[in-house]
C-alpha cells in the first residue's frame, strides 16, 4: 500500500496520460461535491440555519482563510518530498468533513445562532486539512502536466468538471424543491443535510480516490538542500516579477469576492426566485463557461495566460457592475433576461479567470521551486477570496437601509415625469465597490512579466475572429445583443488602453508599429518613420470627435507602436524613436492639444514600446531627447522647453517601469531635466551611508 503513494523517477508517456486523465476523474467528483457546498446551496443552507450577511460572508471566507495553513503545508512538501503521501489522507478528511456538516440541523436547533457557529467551526476545521490536500496536489500537477500543454489540458479537465457540475446542480436543485414542498414543517431544511451528507460519500471521496491511481513523479531536486524556513517562505516575494502576480492574485481575488458570494442570496432574498430558478441560472453560467473553456484554452497557449486574464476580469467586472441595473430601481421586464446575460458573461469570463490564474502561476514559478512559490500565490489568492466575502458582508448590513438614486424629472402642466437614471441600494453598493477596486486591481497586472506572451491588443484581435461562434450564441439571448457589443469595447478600453470613441490604444500601436515595419531602405530612414507613423495616427483618429480629450492616449501609443516595431526592418531604433516622437507630435499639432502634453506623452509612449520589447532604453533616451529639440521651433518652444516636457514624460514611465528602467533614464537626461527629487540608486545609498 504503502508503495502506491511513492513517487517515480520516471514516467512513460502513456502512464503520464493515464495520470491526467484520473486527476480529471478526481476533480469530477470532488467540484460535484463542492458545487453542492457552495454558492446558491450554501447561501440557502446558510439563510434557512438564520444567518445575516455577516455570517454568510463569513461562511464563504473560511474555506479559503484557512488556506494560511499553507505555510506549514508547503514546508512539509518541500521537507518530505512525497506529496501523494501528504495529500491523499488530507483528501480523504477534507471531503469526509461535510458529513458533520451535513449533521448540523439534525442534531442542533434550526434556525438558531448555535447551529450558524457549530457548521463555522467544522468547515473551519475542514480548511486546516484541504490546506495540504490543496498544497500537495498543485505541486504534484506541476511536475505532471507537460508545460506546453497547460492550458489545453486544464481547459479540458475544467471543462469535464463543468458538465458534471452542472448535472449534479440541476438535479440537486429540484430535490430540494421538492423536499420543501413536502416535507413537514420544521424540517425542509434536513434537504441540505441529505445532500452534503450523500454528496460527501458519492462524490467527495472519489477525488482522494482516483489520485491514488494516478502517478507522482519525483520532485525535482531543490535548488539549495540546506535553506532556511524562512528563505524557503520568503523566496516568492524577494521574486520581483512573481511579486507582481502575488499582489494582483490578492487585489483581484478580494475586489470580487466583494460581491460573489451575494449574487445567490441577493436573488433568492430580494428578487423573491426559487433555489431551482437561482441555480439554473448558475447553470446557465456554468454552460457558457464550458463553451469558452474550448476558447481559452488553446487561446492561451497560444497568447499566453496574462492576455487571456486581463481580458477575461476585465469582462467579469462587467458582469459585476450590471447587477444594480437588474433593478432600476424595481424589477422590471428586462430584469429576468438581463440577469441571464449577467451570468452568461460571468461564466464566459470566469472560464478565462479559472484557466489562466493557475496556469500563469506555473509559468512564473522558476523551475524546481514551484511548491513554495505556488503556495504563496494560492495563500494571497485565499487571503483575498476569505477577507472579500467578510468585508462584503459587513458592507452589506451597513448599507442594508440606505439608497442613493440620480432622478431625471420632467414637469409640465399635465403632470410631472420622473426617469431613474442611478438607482443604488442594499447590494448595488456592494457591487459598485467590487467593480471599481477590480478596475484598480487590474492595473497591478501590468508590469507582470509573462514569457511568451503577446501584446494585448493583438490578443484581443486574435481573440475577436475566434469568438465568433460563442458571440452568436450570447447575443441570441433577448437584451444581450447590446451587452455582448459593449463588451468588446470595454474590453479594449480598461486599464492599458485608454483610448476612447472609437479609436483603441492597441489600435494605433499595432497601426504605427505596422507602418514603422514597412518601412523601405532609403536615405532618411527616421523621416521616412515620421511620414508613416503621422499618415496612420491621421487615419486613427479620423473616427474620433474629441481629439484634445483624447491626445493623451493617441501620442503616447503612437510613440510606443512605432518604438515596438520587430527586429530585422530597415529602420534601426534610433531612426524608430526619432521617427515616433516628430511624426505624432506632427500629427497632434494640427489639433487644440497641450503641446506641453503632447512632449510628454510621447515620451512616455518611447519608454513603454523600449522596455515592452527589451530594446536599448540607453540610445532611445537620447535619440528621443534629440528628436524633441528638432521639433520644438514647429510648436513654438524652444529646444529645452521642449526637451523638458519630453524627459518628463520618460521620466514618468520609467518610475512605473522600476528602478532599473529608472536608473538608466536619469543616467542618460541631461542634469536640467533630471528633478532633483527624484536622485538616482547612487545617491540614495550615498545618503545612507
Amino acid at each position: 500500500m504503502l508503495s502506491v503513494l511513492s513517487p517515480r523517477s520516471t514516467l512513460t508517456e502513456a502512464e503520464v496520460n493515464r495520470s491526467l486523465h484520473y486527476m480529471i476523474l478526481g476533480g469530477m467528483g470532488e467540484n460535484a461535491m463542492f458545487a453542492l457546498a457552495s454558492g446558491g446551496f450554501m447561501a440557502a443552507f446558510a439563510l434557512a440555519l438564520g444567518a445575516n450577511n455577516f455570517q454568510i460572508g463569513i461562511l464563504a471566507a473560511l474555506p479559503f482563510l484557512t488556506q494560511v495553513a499553507q505555510l506549514p503545508a508547503i514546508l512539509a512538501v518541500e521537507r518530505l518530498r512525497r506529496r501523494k503521501a501528504l495529500g491523499i489522507p488530507a483528501g480523504y478528511i477534507t471531503n469526509l468533513m461535510w458529513v458533520p456538516a451535513g449533521a448540523v440541523p439534525l442534531l442542533m436547533e434550526t434556525p438558531g445562532s448555535g447551529a450558524i457557529l457549530a457548521l463555522m467551526a467544522i468547515i473551519a476545521f475542514r480548511g486546516l486539512f484541504a490546506a495540504t490536500w490543496n498544497t500537495a496536489w498543485v505541486s504534484w500537477m506541476s511536475d505532471l502536466v507537460p508545460r506546453s500543454a497547460v492550458g489545453s489540458y486544464y481547459g479540458k479537465r475544467w471543462a469535464f468538471i463543468i458538465g458534471t457540475v452542472v448535472a449534479v446542480s440541476v438535479a440537486a436543485s429540484f430535490f430540494v424543491s421538492w423536499w420543501t414542498q413536502t416535507a413537514p414543517a420544521g424540517q425542509q431544511v434536513y434537504a441540505y443535510s441529505f445532500l452534503l451528507i450523500g454528496g460527501a460519500l458519492a462524490f467527495g471521496v472519489s477525488g482522494p480516490s482516483f489520485s491514488i491511481l494516478a502517478s507522482e513523479p519525483l520532485m525535482p531536486n531543490a535548488a539549495s538542500t540546506d535553506r532556511s524556513v524562512f528563505d524557503i517562505l520568503t523566496k516568492p516575494f524577494r521574486d520581483k516579477n512573481f511579486s507582481h502576480l502575488v499582489r494582483f492574485l490578492f487585489a483581484w481575488n478580494f475586489a470580487a469576492n466583494l460581491a460573489i458570494p451575494f449574487f445567490a442570496v441577493y436573488m433568492l432574498r430580494d428578487l423573491g426566485y426559487s433555489l431551482p430558478t437561482v441555480i439554473g441560472f448558475t447553470v446557465l453560467s456554468q454552460f457558457t463557461n464550458l463553451l469558452a473553456m474550448r476558447m481559452w484554452g488553446p487561446f492561451a497557449d497560444r497568447a499566453g495566460s496574462k492576455p487571456v486574464l486581463s481580458m477575461s476580469a476585465s469582462l467579469y467586472l462587467l458582469a459585476i457592475v450590471a447587477w444594480p441595473f437588474a433593478t432600476l430601481p424595481d424589477p422590471h421586464f428586462f430584469t429576468l433576461p438581463l440577469i441571464a446575460a449577467i451570468h452568461m458573461l460571468a461564466g464566459i469570463a470566469a472560464a478565462g479567470v479559472t484557466l489562466t490564474v493557475g496556469t500563469l502561476a506555473l509559468k512564473v514559478a522558476p523551475e524546481g521551486e514551484e511548491t513554495p512559490f505556488l503556495g504563496v500565490a494560492g495563500i494571497a489568492t485565499s487571503l483575498g477570496i476569505g477577507l472579500g466575502p467578510i468585508v462584503g458582508g459587513l458592507l452589506a448590513d451597513l448599507v442594508a437601509e440606505n439608497s442613493f438614486a440620480v432622478t431625471l424629472r420632467w414637469l409640465s402642466p399635465t403632470g410631472v415625469e420622473e426617469l431613474s437614471v442611478i438607482s443604488l441600494e442594499g447590494y448595488d453598493f456592494v457591487f459598485a465597490a467590487a467593480f471599481i477596486l477590480g478596475l484598480v486591481s487590474l492595473n497591478l497586472l501590468i508590469a507582470l512579466r509573462e514569457e511568451g506572451e503577446v501584446a494585448r491588443g493583438i490578443a484581443l484581435e486574435q481573440l475577436s475572429a475566434g469568438a465568433a461562434p460563442l458571440s452568436r450564441l450570447v447575443s441570441s439571448v433577448p437584451g444581450l445583443n447590446v451587452m455582448s457589443a459593449y463588451s468588446t469595447g470595454y474590453l479594449k478600453r480598461v486599464p492599458g488602453a485608454d483610448v476612447a470613441l472609437g479609436v483603441t490604444a492597441y489600435q494605433v500601436a499595432a497601426s504605427t508599429r505596422a507602418a514603422a515595419s514597412a518601412v523601405a531602405q532609403g536615405q532618411n530612414l527616421a523621416m521616412n518613420v515620421s511620414r508613416a507613423v503621422g499618415r496612420e495616427m491621421h487615419r486613427q483618429m479620423e473616427g474620433v470627435h474629441d481629439i484634445a480629450g483624447h491626445a493623451v492616449g493617441l501620442a503616447r501609443h503612437g510613440a510606443r507602436g512605432a518604438v515596438e516595431a520587430g527586429e530585422g526592418i530597415a529602420a534601426g531604433l534610433g531612426d524608430r524613436v526619432r521617427g515616433a516622437v516628430i511624426g505624432s507630435v506632427r500629427a497632434l499639432s494640427a489639433y487644440p492639444v497641450e503641446d506641453d502634453a503632447m512632449l510628454q506623452e510621447a515620451g512616455y509612449g518611447v519608454i513603454l514600446g523600449a522596455s515592452n520589447t527589451d530594446q536599448d532604453m540607453a540610445e532611445a533616451v537620447r535619440t528621443a531627447i534629440e528628436a524633441a529639440k528638432e521639433v520644438s521651433g514647429e510648436l513654438g518652444l524652444t529646444e529645452e522647453e521642449a526637451a523638458s516636457a519630453l524627459a518628463a514624460g520618460m521620466l514618468d514611465a520609467a518610475r512605473a517601469e522600476g528602478m532599473d528602467t529608472m536608473a538608466i533614464v536619469m543616467e542618460e537626461l541631461p542634469d536640467e531635466f533630471t528633478p532633483p527629487q527624484a536622485p538616482s540608486p547612487q545617491s540614495e545609498g550615498l545618503k545612507q551611508d
